[in-house]
């Protein structure tokens, strides 16, 4: 509380910028997953006091974060963590943007250009929450315009993840459905090399192209026992 009177001036002149996807049906999903629903449950249309609707989805839909316990079993139990057991300081902390628009669906980004970005912008810090702006969030639409978005996109490299993990960050983000396109899923993905480490994944980002090099990251997941992940809101302070 000592520090409150200095913390809220800034926090009331910052200007926010929201990271995260509006959650609606028919929004783009992970085939796997399951659609998201917004069903009308009670309203003052129909006679009731009050507007009401009922949730149904996946854990993954949407802007959201993966806890380790998405991709690494109950084998490793110190590192199985499900999302009610993250940390919330986790997800507080500064964000790092680094613009890899132009990339193709399919390529990967390399340690060779984490490393020349840092020789350019700035050193990587452990507890960083780097996001890699692919410039993928405006292939965003509904269905049955969503496959540009689903078919394929960029992603993070092995070699890339390693050296992330060395900087011991806090999270990673994206503004694809996955740091892994569907051809690193399907034979090396980085997922579970990432969380077994606890190295939080955030995926369908969005407005990462108005962020500056360096922000103050926030974002809080639902307190979901035993869950794999979580929707979040994201938002950056600058």
């Amino acid at each position: 509380m000592s520090n409150s009177p200095a913390l809220l001036p800034a926090l009331r002149n910052a200007r926010v910028i929201d990271l995260s996807q509006t959650l609606e049906e028919h929004l783009p999903h992970f085939p796997t997953h399951a659609k998201f629903f917004h069903n009308l449950w009670g309203s003052y249309w129909h006679g009731g006091r009050s507007l009401s609707y009922q949730l149904v989805m996946h854990e993954h839909n949407g802007t959201h974060v993966d806890a380790p316990a998405h991709f690494v079993s109950d084998a490793q139990p110190e590192a199985h963590v499900t999302i009610e057991r993250v940390p919330v300081a986790r997800l507080l902390g500064r964000g790092v943007h680094v613009n890899c628009q132009g990339m193709k669906a399919g390529e990967y980004v390399s340690r060779d250009q984490i490393a020349a970005w840092e020789s350019e912008h700035g050193v990587l810090e452990a507890g960083d929450i780097v996001l890699f702006d692919f410039g993928w969030s405006v292939k965003w639409g509904l269905r049955p315009n969503d496959q540009r978005y689903v078919e394929d996109w960029p992603g993070v490299s092995m070699n890339a993840a390693e050296y992330l993990l060395s900087k011991q960050l806090a999270a990673i983000g994206v503004d694809t459905l996955s740091p892994d396109p569907p051809e690193a899923l399907r034979t090396q993905p980085i997922h579970p090399v990432m969380l077994e480490k606890q190295v939080l994944i955030i995926e369908n980002l969005c407005n990462l192209d108005q962020l500056p090099d360096f922000f103050l990251f926030l974002a809080l997941p639902l307190k979901i026992r035993a869950g794999s992940g979580s929707p979040i809101r994201a938002v950056a302070l600058v």
